[in-house]
């Protein structure tokens, strides 16, 4: 026998229906919330899978750049597009408030690897908008992003390990 207090709770039902109710509800809160968060290795594993990605494509086409099959406007456009994906990965890894040593280190560690990026990404730049001998080569600027990409792969494989 199942007690309950007179009269009708929330939306006509049993007070005791109107808790059982309210309490899923929290819960489903509470797992969206959970499962929303991910802590700081979550953010760090997505933002270096996005700027891994960024580099990729930009190394797509400083290769076509070089055997000639995009123009240098096209090539320069898309290093600047996948710039702005790395510049949002570090802002959303510096935003962090990791909770723990191993997390503030992992921190460190992302923005150091999306630094590289950043720099190889400044090399490519650099070789496009060069008319002469002294400047870096876009096949300089690819080697950057080349270094970067293990960089941000053997950091990838760190974060998503358990």
């Amino acid at each position: 026998m199942v007690l309950t207090t007179p009269g009708p709770g929330p939306a006509g039902r049993s007070t005791r229906t109107g808790r059982k109710h309210l309490g899923g509800l929290v819960l489903a809160a509470l797992a969206l919330l959970t499962g929303c968060s991910g802590g700081t290795s979550q953010s760090v594993s997505t933002a270096l899978k996005d700027s891994s990605s960024a580099v990729a494509t930009a190394r797509i086409a400083l290769r076509q750049d070089m055997d000639g099959k995009l123009t240098r406007a096209a090539t320069s456009t898309t290093l600047d597009d996948e710039l702005k994906e790395i510049q949002t990965s570090r802002s959303t890894v510096l935003k962090l408030s990791p909770a723990t040593q191993e997390e503030r280190e992992t921190q460190k560690q992302a923005l150091d690897v999306l630094d590289q990026c950043a720099a190889g990404f400044a090399t490519a730049r650099a070789a496009l908008a060069a008319n002469d001998g002294g400047a870096p080569s876009v096949s300089d600027g690819d080697k950057a992003l080349a270094g970067a990409q293990d960089a941000l792969k053997q950091l990838e494989g760190k974060v998503g390990s358990p």
